[in-house]
């Protein structure tokens, strides 16, 4: 009995880490070796649209820098002006441009309803 129960227990974490690796599967289509850091920022501004750049870094637990670095790659040109990953805009926020408001682009909008 208890051999079955411990069985059924793992067939439903293998359904689990299956579903986690589709999604994990369309994310690398985006970016084959995309960072977990990039990932985080990119989730919260999927989930909160408007969010205010400013307050990413407590949200994700990474420096303004790092978040600044991850949010550049996401948008359509990096800091570099070259190609970027086209998931995420940067508005002019509520407390002006200094303080950008980040947005999903269509395809972060699409990616993110990938996701779930």
């Amino acid at each position: 009995m208890e051999n079955t129960t411990a069985r059924r227990g793992l067939s439903k974490n293998v359904e689990g880490l299956t579903e986690l690796l589709r999604r994990i599967e369309a994310l690398r289509e985006v970016r084959r070796e995309m960072p977990l850091q990039m990932v985080s920022v990119f989730l919260v501004v999927a989930m909160k649209p408007g969010i205010l750049q400013r307050d990413l870094p407590e949200m994700v637990n990474l420096s303004q820098s790092s978040v600044s670095r991850n949010i550049h790659a996401l948008c359509a040109t990096d800091s570099q002006g070259k190609p970027g990953l086209g998931l995420v805009e940067q508005r002019i926020g509520s407390l002006g441009g200094r303080t950008p408001a980040l947005h999903p682009t269509k395809a972060g909008k699409e990616l993110a309803y990938r996701l779930v």
